[in-house]
């Protein structure tokens, strides 16, 4: 909801046409009790009556998901082979694979760590591919809106996890390409130094082994190291290929996973809500807030107005005939026994075909229209523009029957509407 909201929010300022009048949508809920919070969203769903806005958000969230699926798989794919790559041969020293695999990841996530300390988000750069390509401005809003999302925290923190999911995913193509080797493949195993001896080698192993040995994993012990040196050693390489993969989920699986995990929770802890300090929303609550208080000393109730009913066609070729705006209504009778007139019932006018269907019709023929129109919500611009249509078709006018349920609030912005367009209603 917070995005449809503030979408509406910047079209609305880039001057953009809703299907519903945004004034007459903050007029409606006006005297609706509730958090303004839950009212300001209310009010961007109701201005959104075709949907098509949320629609936008839904087909760009998803193509975001999809960009994140194809990315993930890349990244898994690249794992996988530069892991075999670097296991093409069978006589393999340890520690260069092991850097190989684990060194770049154990950088980028030092990087990481150092980097939260500087946790200025930073605007990314405008993919256009990310936005739909609409000339009525839709587009533009949505990168602007994403842009204005980019400075907040809760951004830094879902971009950092974005990261290391792509991190695990080719650490989980590595950790694949690994096993299955080693499965397929009799690797041997050696390590060389000019400067370290065999006891500094061991030291370094029996460190490198003990998380991997706590969950689990075979490790090389004091004659495995010792065997392998300068020497490409066959007995030992299943415990030298135990410890590898060990490594690999103890040095690079498990540290990505608990940053990933701390990421996703700093993503909850800050979430996004509507800044209703901003002018444009400080304007809907005022007028929410607004009342008027006179005196009720000399107070006279304003007289009631009674429905304009028209004159019955005085052409014996005229007909009476009654339609539905927008939508069916619950009661198939609606149109029965009005004005003490038969009318034939000509069904839902709802599209532009439909609409321009009924306009010819009404030329060719002298009709007196009588127009159901649901007004559980308030007036938009596209109803009363296909009102306006069809009172100057309908030779003998238009008769407009306002269908429950609807309140007294709507309903007075109905009468309003009548009134001013001289339309004759029924109530």
């Amino acid at each position: 909801m917070y995005l449809l909201t503030e979408l509406v929010r910047l079209l609305e300022q880039r001057g953009h046409i809703f299907p519903n009048d945004p004034h007459a949508a903050t007029e409606s809920l006006r005297h609706i009790q509730g958090d303004t919070l839950h009212k300001l969203h209310q009010r961007a769903q109701i201005i959104d009556r075709d949907h098509h806005l949320r629609h936008t958000l839904q087909n760009h969230q998803q193509r975001l998901h999809w960009l994140l699926r194809i990315a993930l798989l890349i990244w898994f794919v690249f794992g996988f082979t530069s892991t075999y790559g670097l296991m093409k041969h069978t006589q393999l020293n340890f520690f260069l694979i092991l850097l190989g695999v684990l060194g770049m990841n154990s950088v980028m996530l030092l990087l990481w760590l150092f980097s939260l300390l500087w946790r200025k988000p930073r605007k990314p750069p405008f993919l256009p591919m990310l936005f739909p390509r609409q000339n009525n401005g839709v587009g533009q809003a949505l990168a602007q809106l994403y842009a204005e999302q980019a400075t907040q925290k809760r951004h830094l923190w879902r971009k950092n996890a974005y990261a290391h999911q792509l991190a695990l995913s080719a650490l989980g193509g590595m950790f694949t390409a690994a096993l299955f080797l080693l499965t397929v493949r009799q690797y041997s195993f050696n390590w060389e130094s000019t400067l370290l001896n065999s006891q500094h080698f061991l030291n370094s192993v029996n460190a490198l082994s003990w998380l991997p040995e706590k969950i689990g994993f075979a490790t090389p012990h004091a004659d495995a190291v010792a065997a392998g040196r300068n020497s490409h050693d066959t007995t030992h390489a299943a415990s030298w290929g135990s410890l590898l993969l060990g490594s690999i989920v103890c040095y690079g699986i498990l540290p990505r996973l608990l940053a990933w995990g701390f990421c996703a929770w700093q993503c909850q802890r800050h979430r996004i809500e509507l800044n209703v300090q901003q002018p444009y929303y400080q304007n809907i609550i005022q007028k929410w807030q607004r009342t008027i208080t006179d005196s009720d000393h000399d107070y006279q109730p304003d007289p009631i107005a009674a429905p304009i009913v028209l004159a019955a066609p005085p052409s014996s070729h005229s007909a009476y005939w009654a339609v539905l705006l927008d939508a069916p209504h619950d009661n198939p009778d609606w149109y029965k026994h009005l004005l003490g007139q038969d009318w034939r019932d000509c069904g839902v006018i709802a599209s532009r075909e439909e609409i321009a269907n009924l306009l010819q019709q009404l030329q060719q023929q002298p009709t007196q229209l009588l127009i159901g129109v649901r007004a559980h919500r308030a007036p938009d611009r596209g109803q009363i523009r296909t009102l306006g249509k069809l009172a100057s078709h309908a030779q003998h006018g238009i008769v407009v029957k306002l269908l429950p349920p609807h309140d007294a609030a709507l309903l007075a912005q109905w009468h309003d509407i009548l009134r001013q367009n001289a339309w004759a209603w029924v109530a």
